[in-house]
């Protein structure tokens, strides 16, 4: 009798437990929410965090924005975005005259995560190639869906003639920020938080669960662990398709569509890309050989990212990029 009681004891105490924190995590769902869009009516300046640079986006397939017209020290560099939200200057909607342009599509590598705006390799670029009105469409924690979309409705009224797509490997999961509203009962928060799927305060992909397996998947790009409303922005097959839908919009629109993966390649995202038609500028070579030149066996902690703990690349891997990219277009947009 003593046993049963005490078995009923711990669990009632157990249920308890995880009630409390399916409330407490709900409670942080909605300060979350509170703490972007609050950040969003607030004039920033000095030293920010990623919750506070980000604003939501009604565009399920954006998710979110990076707010417009900042001035302000995030990841230890100055910040400036444009009218837009985009790290970069603003461009007439008309290609100026005697130049043509390229728009560059992708995460925090084609943004600049923790690097000088003059040293990312989108400028690098863009110093090398003055022909070239060269904008970035880069967004900290965007996916290949994301990107597609962001061009789409961002993008697409400056008339490129060229995009470049920056492809890395997380580009199949889960989008950061994701809008949720803490009484949703479709799902508990405490076996999303367990999995690490519910929105973060950073833009950093979140470390696998314990005892988490890699599989066929990575790390949040599994649709059967992802929100209904998010499934068909994540895995394999959101690549592919979003991919072709921006191979429609070349044929449409007449323009040029490269791959670039950066800062290292990824097969099966080359894959999706040959089949949409993409041209492939492979920087994976030229890295190799910075790597040989200085030692090194592979990039990630390495003196060439940012920090044993942000894998991010740092100015050396952002200037070899830009410069391996002026002479890819001298050679195949001559």
């Amino acid at each position: 009798m003593k046993v049963f009681l005490r078995l009923t004891l711990m669990m009632v105490g157990l249920l308890i437990g995880a009630l409390c924190l399916e409330v407490g995590l709900r409670c942080r769902t909605a300060y979350d929410n509170y703490r972007v869009q609050r950040a969003d009516s607030q004039k920033l300046s000095g030293k920010v965090m990623a919750g506070q640079i980000v604003k939501f986006n009604s565009n399920r397939k954006l998710v979110y924005d990076l707010r417009p017209n900042l001035d302000v020290n995030f990841m230890g560099v100055p910040v400036k975005t444009n009218a837009e939200g985009f790290r970069d200057s603003d461009h007439p909607l008309l290609t100026p005259p005697g130049q043509r342009r390229v728009i560059f599509l992708g995460d925090s590598n084609l943004f600049g995560w923790g690097v000088a705006y003059e040293s990312c390799y989108q400028r690098v670029f863009a110093r090398k190639l003055s022909k070239w009105d060269s904008m970035n469409m880069g967004r900290p924690g965007y996916n290949a869906a994301q990107e597609v979309e962001c061009f789409r409705v961002y993008g697409l009224k400056y008339k490129p003639d060229v995009v470049v797509v920056n492809f890395i490997s997380n580009d199949t999961q889960l989008p950061n920020y994701i809008q949720r509203s803490p009484w949703d009962m479709s799902a508990s928060f405490m076996i999303d938080w367990i999995v690490g799927r519910l929105s973060r305060d950073t833009l950093l992909p979140p470390p696998p669960p314990k005892g988490h397996v890699s599989g066929p998947y990575k790390q949040e790009d599994n649709p059967a662990r992802v929100p209904d409303q998010y499934k068909d922005l994540v895995g394999w097959e959101a690549v592919e398709r979003s991919y072709k839908e921006l191979a429609e919009l070349g044929r449409q629109h007449h323009f040029r569509i490269v791959l670039l993966s950066f800062p290292m390649r990824d097969d099966i995202g080359v894959k999706y890309a040959r089949e949409a038609g993409f041209e492939m500028c492979d920087f994976q070579p030229t890295l190799d050989k910075l790597l040989k030149k200085r030692g090194l066996t592979e990039l990630r902690n390495s003196e060439l990212v940012l920090s044993p703990k942000d894998a991010h690349p740092g100015p050396l891997v952002h200037e070899a990029c830009g410069e391996f990219m002026a002479d890819w277009f001298q050679k195949n947009f001559p």
